[in-house]
């Protein structure tokens, strides 16, 4: 059986989709503790650690001899306050924005410019929020994210913070959605090979769209093996 690469690619009414991506991992402001004001747009975070993510503030210690060595004797349990200013472009005002957070231990509340985007309730699972309706394009903005392990357990050592990396998407109205993408493959066999693909697009401009979709199965020479074309739908 030759191997086989899957390309979907998404083609509207309107010009091509497009998904930009971008890190958001550095110029990060740490405390521990809950100071007052902290899920605000001005605060003074001059005596504030100054991070870049993935962070975990509890593996540097300090070791307790009498702590659980079930997760490394580590001052994990806590609470803490992560702050970051950013900007975008006046032109980004046509996207939706999305901020993906692929680990908070545990239970993140995110603030943007003072008000609750969302919130999480487990530290293992990726996460994401649409902040577009609270972000100012012509000035500077302000994520806070407050974490709290007081309440979480664990039989290993968990980490404590923003412990994995934090991306921002840009995206158009119509788009496929975040995570929208599902390529299976129900029965391989020696000679064939059959395999599903499940699209899901969103459509959060207000007009309706017809959309065309075009799945390409290519082989490792770039050979198309497969194509198929779906139009004439219309997205929500």
């Amino acid at each position: 059986m030759r191997s086989m690469l899957l390309l979907l690619l998404l083609l509207l009414s309107t010009p091509v989709s497009s998904r930009t991506i971008y890190p958001f991992n550095t110029d990060w402001c740490f405390t521990k503790g809950n100071p007052a004001g902290a899920s605000g747009k001005n605060l003074d975070v001059s005596g504030w650690e100054k991070v870049r993510l993935p962070h975990d503030w509890a593996i540097a210690g300090p070791f307790d001899p009498n702590g659980d060595p079930a997760t490394a004797k580590l001052p994990w349990k806590g609470e803490a306050w992560y702050r970051k200013n950013f900007r975008l472009k006046p032109s980004d005002q046509d996207k939706q924005v999305y901020l993906m957070f692929d680990g908070i231990m545990a239970f993140p509340k995110i603030y943007i410019n003072g008000q609750l985007a969302g919130e999480w309730d487990y530290g293992y699972n990726s996460f994401y929020l649409n902040v577009t309706d609270l972000l100012d394009f012509a000035g500077e903005n302000t994520i806070a994210i407050h974490v709290d392990t007081r309440q979480h357990d664990s039989r290993w050592y968990p980490g404590a913070g923003i412990y994995r990396k934090i991306q921002m998407l840009l995206l158009d109205p119509v788009h496929v959605d975040i995570w929208g993408t599902q390529v299976t493959t129900p029965e391989i066999r020696d000679h064939y090979t059959r395999a599903r693909a499940v699209t899901e697009i969103f459509n959060e401009s207000k007009f309706e769209e017809k959309l065309q979709i075009e799945t390409t199965i290519l082989a490792p020479d770039g050979a198309v093996v497969a194509a198929h074309r779906y139009q004439g739908g219309k997205t929500r």
